[in-house]
């Protein structure tokens, strides 16, 4: 689970990203997650634009990945655009998050 400050340095370094995945009429399909899991190994932070022919809605898109891409973190959304997160599972992440303060 993400915090607010982790959200925010990734909505920063997001910024300038394109979206590198399109999502279509065909919705989430085995194939998309597929390679969306391989692509998070490099890229790890991705927006993902859904297109205006698709079906699904960015509420029912991101539940879908979360819960087939493990270890997938939503970020963000904002208009049709979800922006997604996760840490490299091989080599040091690109993107080191603000460490979480203990309550006090």
């Amino acid at each position: 689970m993400l915090t607010p400050k982790q959200r925010q340095f990734l909505k920063a370094q997001a910024h300038v990203l394109k979206p590198t995945v399109h999502i279509g009429k065909g919705g989430v399909t085995p194939g998309l997650t597929a390679e969306l899991d391989q692509m998070l190994e490099n890229l790890e932070l991705m927006k993902i634009k859904l297109n205006q022919n698709t079906f699904e809605d960015e509420e029912g898109v991101v539940a879908a990945l979360t819960s087939r891409v493990e270890g997938l973190e939503h970020v963000w959304t904002i208009g049709h655009t979800v922006l997604v997160f996760r840490a490299s599972r091989n080599r040091p992440t690109k993107y080191p998050l603000p460490p979480v303060k203990a309550a006090e």
